[in-house]
């Protein structure tokens, strides 16, 4: 197998966005749709029963939570199904014409159930993290409530290393679980996440740098649409505010123009899966080359 193409598979990767749109929005713009009506209705419901969540009624919460949890599953199933898609018009199946699709077969029932497992497996993985560095400075004696200065010792200093390796190592298997789920699960009978790790070895800084470069402007696109709206409510008086004050107006500048920052989320979304799901694609037909144990 090949190496990774770093800069060929960007620049495909937005050459694919760009020389595409118009399939792409013939395939994603429903499931799109239906991922911000669900969270869309679960910020209303919210908003709707403010004060009974902050009383503690149960009941309130417990459907609330119930809410949350299948405008959640919208949204992965969603994107699963927009993954799946996308993969295939890459790797050459290709679909044109469309202005409606929303596929529920197979393939995107094990791209959805590799996507909760990948979220499963990526908090566990932080979750671990956390537990060896908080193990590390209680071993070594090193304040971890902020109570008392840390000092430049040695075993202060030992502790923040072994602590940030921790953090990195775990970042590395999140990103390598996850790049190549989609083009796995489309190509192979066994795809998923052992298989996405299996094919990103020896490539996690290439993996690193494919996301960095396609997830930025999509990710300074939502910061800035953010910025832009609670500028819009708040006006220039936000800059006087202070911090509690600010958050409490900003989350209440959301709520009212939720609609609108839906629909925003929506396209952002849209366009960011076209592109990620679009470049791992890319980078696996990269990848394996000329593999012939892989059916495409």
């Amino acid at each position: 197998m090949h190496k990774i193409p770093v800069g060929q598979t960007i620049a495909s990767a937005y050459r694919f966005l760009f020389s595409e749109i118009g399939t792409i929005l013939g395939i994603c713009w429903f499931p799109a749709v239906l991922s911000s009506l669900a969270s869309y209705l679960t910020y209303l419901y919210a908003a709707l029963h403010q004060a009974d969540l902050a009383g503690g009624d149960v009941r309130v919460r417990a459907v609330y939570f119930f809410v949350t949890i299948l405008g959640l599953a919208v949204t992965i199933f969603a994107a699963s199904v927009m993954a799946v898609a996308i993969t295939r018009h890459v790797l050459g199946r290709r679909v044109t014409g469309v202005i409606a699709y929303f596929a529920i077969g197979p393939a995107e029932w094990r791209m959805f159930l590799a996507s909760i497992r990948y979220i499963a497996g990526a908090c566990a993985t932080i979750v671990l993290a956390v537990l060896i560095a908080d193990l590390v400075f209680r071993v070594t004696g090193v304040p971890v409530d902020g109570t008392e200065p840390i000092r430049a010792t040695a075993p202060e200093i030992g502790a923040a290393i072994i602590a940030w390796i921790a953090f990195i190592a775990a970042f590395v298997v999140i990103l390598r679980l996850g790049f190549f789920i989609p083009p796995t699960i489309v190509a192979e009978n066994h795809g998923g996440l052992r298989r996405s790790f299996e094919l990103t070895g020896g490539n996690g800084l290439r993996v690193f740098a494919v996301i960095a470069v396609l997830g930025f402007p999509f990710l300074l696109l939502l910061v800035g649409g953010e910025f832009v709206l609670i500028r819009s409510a708040l006006g220039p008086a936000m800059y006087a505010m202070g911090a509690a004050e600010f958050v409490q107006r900003a989350g209440q500048a959301m709520q009212e123009k939720l609609l609108p920052w839906e629909i925003f989320t929506a396209v952002v979304f849209v366009l960011g899966s076209a592109l990620m799901f679009g470049g791992a694609a890319i980078a696996y037909r990269a990848r394996i080359g000329n593999d012939t144990s892989i059916a495409l």
